[in-house]
């Protein structure tokens, strides 16, 4: 996961992404996409549930990502995973007036 916080004068928003650098048997593509995951994201208690949304897009490749935009948590839950772990990455855009700007790289 890829975190990038920007200080700005506009009110707070969240934009999570999904950068798809490597094909699914992990090999590098030649044009990396970085493709936006749904709406902009206002209210701050939405984060966590877009957050694992996105993980299971990026963990199961071969299907639309819209399929994963709309699913409940239960839902999630019992998903079955085509893979256990990928190199591409959810991204992260945080900005509001109360953040500092950085930018981060959790690994797992």
């Amino acid at each position: 996961m890829e975190c990038r916080l920007t200080s700005s004068l506009e009110p707070w928003f969240c934009q999570v992404s999904i950068r798809w650098e490597f094909d699914n048997s992990g090999e590098r593509k030649k044009k990396v996409q970085e493709v936006k995951f749904g709406e902009l994201i206002r209210n701050k208690a939405d984060v966590e549930l877009a957050l694992r949304r996105a993980q299971a897009a990026v963990l199961n490749p071969n299907k639309p990502q819209t399929d994963y935009l709309r699913m409940t948590v239960a839902q999630l839950k019992d998903l079955r995973n085509e893979l256990k772990f990928s190199r591409n990455t959810v991204c992260v855009q945080l900005s509001g007036p109360e953040l500092t700007d950085l930018a981060f790289v959790d690994l797992p």
